[in-house]
């Protein structure tokens, strides 16, 4: 065999040694992944044909008031459904050559030829889990990776201009009009910009605190606005000093943010442009497969090939149990 014999063993036990910490990766490099992990909302599940997350949707009618030996109303109920949705798979590759593994023998030189390609590896997977999260509608529209793709915010949060069909429900439908998230556009208001023209009424300030509004239920609102930079920035210099707190634990982790109405705002590259989404992190989860969290597979040798592989492996996919938790923003120009 070329190449370092022992190599195959080698790079098996450091990828099963890297498998938390790029899980931890993903977490620790992007805000609402780690929300969702610091609410519970990554987790494990055994199998099943699809996803699976129970849906309330309408109250139960008998609850009511009554006195000494009245009838109690024992009406069968609706309102409770079930959303369904995909299994979704995702891989990166870790792989070297006979010759590199010949040209870096020896334990210490293999390791960092090594754990190299796991950085990288872990950074490309990082960056498509997070693009497809973000833009990803089970289409590949955007993305580029067609159904395989989450069906991330690009549908579970969409432009309202056309309502799709969403973990087996027809939000298009009147009947399933609870099943629509909440969705403003900039534009349809008669607004063209952040600022207006002279500067001093602060529209965006007034959409923003709409939408805010319109996701409150009692204490349960967004936790998180995810949007680009250029919006970012419109806030940030039009924005009252009042306004325009940090989050501190989350610039104790490394991300910069400041906040609306107590509420963290971050920016990201992957968001569409002139799109500002208000998330609810309780009312999400990323439910990945058991024992398929950033799982390597071994490194074996390739067919017809002189290099061994192995595969870093990923199922699961984006779900909520009320979409009408989560706001969009569209046609929201900066202005500046």
């Amino acid at each position: 065999m070329a190449g370092n014999a022992s190599f195959g063993v080698l790079a098996s036990t450091t990828l099963q040694k890297y498998r938390l910490r790029l899980a931890d990766h993903l977490r620790n490099h992007h805000v609402l992944w780690w929300q969702l992990d610091q609410r519970g909302f990554i987790t494990e599940e055994d199998g099943g044909t699809s996803i699976v997350e129970p849906i309330l949707y309408g109250l139960n009618s008998t609850a009511r008031f009554y006195a000494g030996y009245d009838l109690l109303d024992v009406t069968p109920q609706e309102g409770i459904t079930a959303a369904e949705f995909a299994w979704k798979q995702a891989a990166v590759a870790v792989s070297m050559s006979g010759i590199e593994s010949f040209k870096n023998q020896g334990q210490t030189r293999v390791l960092k030829l090594l754990t190299a390609r796991i950085t990288q590896a872990d950074t490309s997977l990082r960056r498509i889990l997070n693009k497809s999260l973000i833009q990803g509608d089970g289409t590949g529209a955007v993305t580029g990776y067609g159904a395989n793709e989450l069906t991330g915010f690009g549908v579970a949060v969409e432009d309202g201009t056309a309502w799709s069909t969403y973990g087996g429900i027809d939000s298009s439908d009147a009947a399933n009009s609870w099943w629509r998230n909440a969705w403003l556009d900039f534009t349809g208001a008669g607004n063209t910009s952040f600022i207006t023209a002279a500067g001093g009424s602060k529209e965006g300030i007034k959409v923003m605190t709409n939408m805010y509004n319109t996701l409150m239920r009692g204490n349960d609102g967004p936790t998180l606005i995810l949007t680009t930079q250029d919006l970012y920035e419109a806030y940030e210099n039009t924005a009252d000093e009042k306004q325009r707190f940090t989050n501190t634990k989350l610039a104790d982790l490394g991300f910069t943010n400041q906040t609306f109405k107590g509420v963290p705002m971050v920016f990201d590259a992957d968001v569409p442009a002139n799109t500002m989404f208000f998330l609810n992190a309780n009312h999400l989860k990323f439910t990945m497969g058991s024992g398929m969290n950033f799982t390597p597979t071994p490194m074996t040798r390739a067919p017809q090939q002189d290099a061994d592989r192995s595969h870093i492996l990923v199922y699961g996919n984006v779900t909520t149990d009320e979409r009408r938790a989560q706001g969009r923003i569209s046609n929201f120009v900066s202005g500046l």
